[in-house]
């Protein structure tokens, strides 16, 4: 525990860091512009991702950095190598809020060592939340333990980007299947809905498609807090792929029984 609680400690420096960039800019208005899948991207975001390569760069440089806006390379510099820890990075997780003024925004920093997350940090400065958990040591927010709380599905908080994104990824039976078996549903997107998870405050988040950086910091944390994080499927969270974080079971089955039988 002793080295990942130095990780732990380093990758809250690197979210701090980026989220001191990112919120240095907000409500400013930075330069955005789409990238090619169709995403935004603004000066923050790449400022943010920048300052938390050049650090990595002076303090793991034999580790590999894997970030939104520049790719997979050597924490060093160069080309990834293969096996090498490797630190994931989303500058700014929730870049439309952020660019519109909603403060549901976070930087995120993980840790994957041999194909798991060992450590995650999500830091929202417009919220004044900072979550983080490494692998055996439970999960915490602003420094103070946090768990999933277990309800059936009549009485459960459903979370996610809204129905558009799941119409539009053939998932609309689903999630108004899941919304009528609810006891409320909301549209909290993003990281935030699944911290919400963690924290307890809902019990299902559904996100039709995620990458890498925006579910490597939230995986650990989500685990620490007693929740399960998967593919609709129940298989593991993958990049461009959907991802089903809820307090855990019974529920998780019954939400991943319920998607299979509305495909």
């Amino acid at each position: 525990m002793t080295e990942l609680a130095s990780d732990l400690a380093l990758a809250r420096e690197l979210a701090l860091l980026g989220g001191a960039i990112a919120l240095e800019r907000y409500q400013r208005h930075p330069p955005a512009t789409r990238k090619g899948d169709g995403s935004w991207v603004t000066e923050a975001d790449v400022a943010a991702e920048q300052a938390i390569r050049a650090r990595l760069a002076e303090v793991r440089p034999g580790h590999n950095v894997l970030g939104e806006e520049h790719g997979l390379q050597a924490a060093g510099g160069g080309g990834a190598v293969a096996g090498r820890p490797t630190w994931v990075v989303d500058p700014i997780d929730g870049t439309h809020s952020y660019m519109i003024g909603i403060p549901l925004w976070a930087t995120l920093v993980g840790l994957v060592v041999d194909g798991e997350t060992v450590v995650g940090v999500c830091h929202a400065p417009g919220l004044g939340e900072t979550y983080e958990a490494a692998a055996g040591g439970g999960a915490r927010m602003n420094g103070e333990p946090i768990a999933v709380r277990a309800t059936a599905l009549d009485e459960a908080m459903v979370v996610s980007g809204g129905l558009r994104g799941m119409q539009e990824h053939g998932l609309e039976a689903f999630y108004r299947e899941l919304a009528a078996a609810a006891w409320r549903v909301r549209g909290l997107g993003d990281f935030w809905g699944h911290m919400l998870v963690a924290r307890g405050a809902a019990q299902v988040m559904v996100d039709p498609t995620v990458r890498t950086w925006d579910t490597a910091a939230l995986e650990v944390i989500v685990r620490e807090a007693g929740g399960t994080i998967t593919q609709l499927d129940g298989s593991p969270v993958a990049d461009d792929r959907s991802c089903l974080t809820t307090c855990g079971e019974p529920l998780h089955g019954l939400v991943v029984a319920m998607a299979a039988g509305s495909s």
